[in-house]
């Protein structure tokens, strides 16, 4: 154990540094040409955009200094150069209209001479660190002719100067750590990183996690160390090349506060520019590692006991599932505010487990310290993002009633972590915005409203045009654009500019509105929706590519994609490395072929495993998690703004969890209820709701040999459709009742015949009601215009729908004919 003064010390040693070094920033800076041709690039990290060039207002420039006229006095003057801010009804401005185009920050002039000769401009950029890192820019781009000249001012400091750029290769060197500041605000974040990483150091060094991964080492040895070469290897080599654009670096730098992407999630960027912003994927790919090493060593505990072979074979799988998973590999490598929730609540579901394992394999109560972390990690996801609330509601839920918590306690431990969840929420929701004088209430509505757009999109794109919305829309753009450009882009595009506080009123209207009109017609949404989520599901991954694309083109063809790409990211972010560039590419490639419909595979691999650990043993908490995960999409569906993979890709990264720990908890679980078998209500309806899971699994693999006997017969014996289907109907429905009878239902062994007779007519029966109701459904199937299906796949979704409510009249049906319609026996 590590004595608390060294932690003390190691915190006192942390902030020291950060305060010291870390505290700084550079305002605002304005850069004046004396040219007004060609372009100025800032080196950017992110893809290629407007602002990765300089915007210079439309003032004229001059190669004679032009003084303005007295009384007028420059507000700064430095190294003979001065700076004049004015109004456009000054006597200058009317007597020189050209020289007073309003920029950003107004009408402002530089004039002077120097040994370079005089310049008059009143054409200026403002370069502010929402743009780029200024206290690590060193350099800006120059695509214009070889005269030009640069100078850069600072106004809004407490260091006010102007200094002309060095041309330097043809680019512009810049060196603004002279205008830096100390930031109080940072230095609020540097006091909590400090204390962040002693904390984790505690964690780490702790007597409990030494012993963790000491016997993790001991047991899978070969497993744990491939795992961690291969995680060190991606960290190099995948990260940052498939870094993302779509993250709030560029608010974190410039100390500008958002909760569009949540306040916590701000927070966290916030801390991560403290340490360097190099740093910013190490927590998600280490969660990640945690996540890993903690399915190596629930399997330990299932497997122990077994033979080896069996232990080695399920480290393989662990370690393979975890690594060849794309998702995953984004999840971790990929920094973007959709995955890094992904990796915090992972790991809270690996704890999960773990405790749970552990409780049961020692038999003895979960442990209190795991019941906190798992608390408090669920907790961060749902203030990382709100449909993580299902995940912590179902954790405070899990804690406070179940049994295998330790019992005094338990509602205290459970209170406090819950209290401290909430208090965080509070923080960020008043205190945040406060210290950043951010109005929440207006980003509310913004927030809102971009779903609402999204939902109004059948209203006013479609069959029945609600006039009344198209002219609430109308306040901001014409409504029509929504459907030539789509809800996501026509909000930033054309309506978020719009969006301030006078217009919070219309917003409030048009939520009211959309309300209203899925009210009173829900078959337009529920059809838009359908589409929706058939693309949700149907995505690829648009991440799984390098961002140095754009690089390599330039390398190889000699001309730069973008200007800006030709050299390193200004962040220190993108690190291009020559030994490893061909590994990265290649390592990317590998796991882009695997990277399509993954939403939709990752579904199949959910409701595969569930079935199977219900089926084959007391397993319920794998298909408890598959189960919530499903439901967490229903509300992602209905309001997401955009067909974006990635909203619903925990599925496909619980895929490849959940296969893991369904084999493990069927291990565990078998073994422990045969020792300590439970009684009760809820076990009754366990038992029940796994013999409804296998019956379901039964009929599904009698349903193929159904389907595959009526071809052979149709085909090779040439017997009529009819009569084939009768056959292989009633021979299906004869395996599932004799199975059934005795392994699932417990019926007794007398009378068979007698009782396959009576299912087998049963079943005739209800194949004819079926084939009633079945055109029926058609017709209203084709009244919605579910997905605009006609023929063969309207008849094939007919049939899926009509499925269910048979399976469940087929288990209860079988079940009474076996156990007591011929049975003697009093159960």
């Amino acid at each position: 154990m590590i004595k608390k003064i060294y932690l003390f010390l190691c915190f006192l040693v942390l902030f020291c540094i950060f305060s010291a070094f870390r505290c700084w920033t550079v305002p605002d800076v304005l850069v004046f040409r004396s040219e007004a041709v060609g372009d100025i690039y800032v080196p950017t990290f992110y893809p290629a955009t407007d602002i990765a060039r300089l915007k210079f207002s439309g003032g004229a420039v001059s190669a004679i200094s032009v003084h303005p006229a007295a009384p007028l006095s420059p507000i700064v003057r430095s190294n003979s150069l001065s700076i004049y801010r004015m109004s456009s009804t000054s006597p200058f401005c009317q007597n020189t209209p050209k020289f007073c185009v309003p920029g950003r920050e107004g009408v402002i002039v530089l004039s002077g001479q120097n040994e370079k000769g005089p310049i008059f401009s009143s054409s200026y950029a403002v370069l502010t660190e929402a743009d780029t890192s200024l206290s690590h820019l060193r350099y800006l781009v120059n695509k214009s002719s070889s005269s030009q000249r640069l100078f850069v001012v600072s106004l809004s400091g407490k260091v006010k100067a102007v200094k002309e750029l060095q041309n330097h290769d043809g680019d512009f060197s810049i060196d603004l750590r002279n205008f830096k500041e100390f930031s109080y605000k940072l230095l609020i974040y540097s006091f909590f990183t400090s204390a962040l990483i002693v904390f984790f150091i505690y964690m780490f060094l702790s007597f409990g996690s030494l012993m963790f991964f000491r016997e993790l080492y001991e047991q899978n040895k070969y497993s744990f160390l491939f795992l961690c070469i291969s995680w060190i290897l991606f960290y190099i080599c995948v990260f940052p090349s498939m870094f993302c654009h779509d993250t709030i670096i560029h608010n974190a730098n410039a100390q500008t506060y958002t909760d569009w992407y949540s306040g916590l999630y701000f927070i966290y960027n916030s801390c991560i520019r403290i340490i360097g912003f190099e740093w910013i994927q190490f927590v998600p790919a280490f969660a990640g590692l945690l996540s890993g090493l903690l399915l190596l060593r629930c399997g330990s505990l299932a497997m122990s006991g077994r033979p080896i072979w069996q232990k080695r074979l399920l480290s393989a799988a662990t370690v393979g599932l975890f690594i060849c998973n794309p998702v995953i590999i984004i999840s971790m490598f990929s920094q973007q505010r959709y995955f890094v929730v992904i990796t915090i609540v992972f790991l809270a579901i690996s704890l999960w487990f773990y405790g749970y394992f552990k409780s049961l394999s020692e038999n003895r109560p979960f442990s209190r310290s795991l019941t906190v972390a798992v608390l408090v990690l669920c907790g961060m996801s749902w203030l990382l993002r709100p449909e993580y609330l299902a995940v912590f509601a179902v954790s405070v839920l899990f804690f406070m009633f179940s049994t295998m918590v330790a019992g005094r306690r338990r509602l205290l431990v459970v209170a406090g972590s819950v209290c401290v969840i909430l208090l965080t929420k509070v923080f960020i929701d008043h205190a945040m915005p406060i210290l950043y004088d951010y109005d929440k209430g207006l980003a509310k509505w913004r927030y809102v409203t971009v779903s609402d757009i999204s939902m109004s999109y059948p209203y006013i794109c479609q069959e029945q045009v609600d006039q009344e919305l198209t002219g609430i829309i109308g306040y901001f753009a014409p409504a029509q654009k929504v459907c030539e450009v789509g809800p996501e882009s026509f909000w930033w595009e054309m309506m978020s500019g719009k969006a301030g506080p006078d217009a919070v009123p219309t917003m409030r209207n048009l939520q009211q509105r959309v309300a209203w009109d899925i009210k009173r017609h829900w078959r337009p949404f529920l059809k838009y929706r359908w589409e929706t989520g058939r693309r949700l599901f149907s995505g690829n991954i648009w991440q799984m590519n390098s961002r140095y694309r754009r690089r390599d083109i330039a390398r190889a063809t000699g001309v730069p994609v973008d200007i800006n790409t030709m050299r390193p990211d200004v962040f220190g972010l993108i690190k291009d490395r020559p030994a490893t560039r061909g590994l990265n590419r290649g390592i990317i490639s590998l796991y882009a072929r695997g990277s399509h419909a993954v939403n939709r595979k990752g579904l199949v691999v959910t409701a595969v495993v569930s079935i199977v650990a219900l089926a084959t043993g007391w397993s319920w908490l794998t298909p408890l998690f598959s189960l919530l995960f499903v439901v967490m999409a229903a509300p992602i569906v209905l309001m997401s703004p955009a067909d974006n993979w990635a909203y619903l890709a925990f599925i496909p990264v619980w895929a490849s969890f959940s296969v893991i720990f369904g084999v493990c908890e069927i291990f565990i679980t078998q073994k422990y209820f045969k020792n300590y078998a439970p009684r009760g209500w809820l076990v009754s309806g366990f038992l029940h709701m796994q013999r409804f899971v296998r019956f379901a699994a039964l009929s599904g693999g009698c349903w193929a040999l159904d389907v595959v006997t009526l071809l052979v017969l149709n085909h090779a014996a040439h017997l009529p459709p009819m009569l084939a289907n009768v056959i292989s109907s009633c021979l299906a429905a004869s395996i599932v009742f004799c199975v059934s009878c005795r392994h699932i239902h417990g019926g007794a062994g007398e009378g068979l015949l007698k009782r396959s007779a009576f299912y087998i007519l049963y079943t005739v029966l209800l194949i004819i009601a079926a084939s009633m109701v079945l055109p029926v459904l058609m017709r209203f199937l084709v009244q919605l215009g579910v997905a605009n299906l006609i023929g063969g796949r309207l008849l094939f979704l007919a049939k899926i729908i009509i499925t269910p409510p048979q399976l469940i009249c087929n288990f209860f049906v079988s079940r009474l004919v076996s156990r007591y319609t011929f049975s003697s026996r009093d159960l």
